[in-house]
Parts: structure tokens; sequence; C-alpha cells
């Protein structure tokens, strides 16, 4: 029941997805619901990737795209999307950490957040577009929960950069626990294995798709990671959803090069 509840938890903090009431929320919840990020992810790209195959039967490959993105949206109430257009604005336009983090802090979006969105949106649905129904559906759940589990990895990597009293998140223990580490792991080698499959029994050469999405979300994840350690002093919740955008972001163009071999 206490990890059924932590995962209810996950999903009530990162989805508009309804949870069972008896889920509640307590302090200290969300540092046990951390671990769930991952699984929440594949539920996600699932939604999506269901979205994509049926809207692939009515419309185009690029409307199709569309409403599969536009779930992931509606799914989560954009909260990560929203978090990315902090961050950009705030890295964008200010000179020092204090600037930075007042900006963040700003309801208001500014021109390097509106760019940023149309910039990330626009690259998903046309890198999405791409690929064929079955593949892309399996792309999207990749993509949702390696994302997600990265996220994990961050908030036990940095220290939270703002006080806690200033806190939109609550801040997450840095403690390491094994077993934390090791259900992460799990769910997000259970989110690929699907894609890796598909490629592998098509054509073996195409897991050059899946090497090229996995290299690119990494290299995403440590530049924005490095932009928190230089910019922010840390991490924050418009940090991570920023860094979930450019990770989701880069495995989908990643995966393009499947329909390239």
């Amino acid at each position: 029941m206490r990890e059924a509840q932590a995962f209810f938890s996950a999903m009530q903090f990162l989805t508009r997805l309804p949870t069972p009431a008896w889920t509640g929320w307590e302090a200290g919840r969300l540092d046990r619901a951390a671990p769930y990020f991952t699984l929440v992810g594949v539920v996600i790209g699932a939604i999506c990737g269901l979205a994509y195959i049926v809207a692939s039967l009515l419309f185009s490959p690029l409307l199709a795209a569309i409403v599969a993105i536009g779930t992931g949206i509606l799914l989560t109430g954009g909260l990560h999307e929203d978090g990315l257009a902090d961050f950009t604005d705030g890295v964008g336009g200010g000179r020092d950490t204090a600037r930075v983090l007042a900006i963040m802090k700003d309801s208001h979006i500014g021109a390097y957040g509106v760019i940023a969105l149309i910039l990330v949106i626009g690259m998903k649905v046309a890198a999405l577009a791409t690929l064929p129904p079955i593949y892309g559906a399996l792309v999207l759940i990749a993509a949702h929960a390696l994302s997600r589990a990265y996220l994990f990895a961050t908030v036990k990597a940095l220290n939270y950069a703002r006080d806690e009293k200033d806190a939109k998140v609550p801040p997450i223990s840095r403690v390491i626990v094994r077993g934390e580490v090791v259900r992460v792991g799990v769910f997000a080698v259970l989110a690929l294995i699907p894609m890796i499959a598909l490629g592998a029994v098509e054509r073996p050469e195409r897991l050059i798709g899946a090497a090229v999405a996995l290299l690119l979300a990494i290299l995403a994840m440590l530049w924005v990671l490095r932009l928190m350690k230089t910019r922010v002093g840390g991490w924050t919740g418009d940090t991570l959803g920023a860094q979930q955008q450019a990770v989701e972001t880069a495995f989908l163009v990643g995966a393009t090069a499947w329909t390239s071999i």
C-alpha cells in the first residue's frame, strides 16, 4: 500500500490524471514519490502513443504528431513547458544567480521563453511526424520515461537552489537509497526495451537509431545540468521542467535516425 501511495503521489504531482481518494498528501510524500517519476512517464508516454496511433488512422502524419504532443501537454497541464519557459527566460535575461532566480519566479513569460516553447514543441512535432505509428508510440513511451528518470538523478546530484520557504516544489532529500536507484533503472530499461526490440527485429542496423536517441538525450541532460550548476546554483521546479523537455525533445529527434537507415 505504501508503494502504491507513492506511485499515485507521483502521478498526482506530475499529471492531471485522477488518482484514488486515499492517495492524500503529506509532508515528505514527494521524497518517496520521486523514484516513481519514471513509471509515471511510461503512463504518459503510453497515452500519447495511443493518441498518435489512433490519430494516424484519421489524419496526416503532421496532424497526428500534433495530437500526440498536445495530449502530453494536456495530461501534465503544461507543467514542464511552463518550467522550460521560466528557465529560458531566467538564463537568457539574468546576469547573476540572484537575478536568474528572480526572473524564473516571475509568472510572466518573456521572449526567450516564447522562442524556446516554439522551437521545442516544433522540433518534437516535426520529429514524431517522421516515425511510423507503432514505432512512434514506442519512442514516446521511452522519451517520456527516460526524461523523468533523469529528474530523479538531478535532484539527488544537486542542491535545491532556493530557500525552502520560497519553494514551489518541496525539496527532495539528496540521500541516495540503493533500492530507489534500482527501481528507477528498471523502469527506464523496461521503457526502452520495446523500441529497441522492434528496431532489432525489423533491421538490426536500425539499433543505431536507438543509440543516437540515447546519446542525444544524455547530452541534453548534461547541458541543462551544467546550466543549473553554473547559472542557477542548483535545481528548482522550473529547471527540472526544462531538463525534462530538453531530454524528451533530444530523444525524439535522435530516434528519427531509425527512419533514415
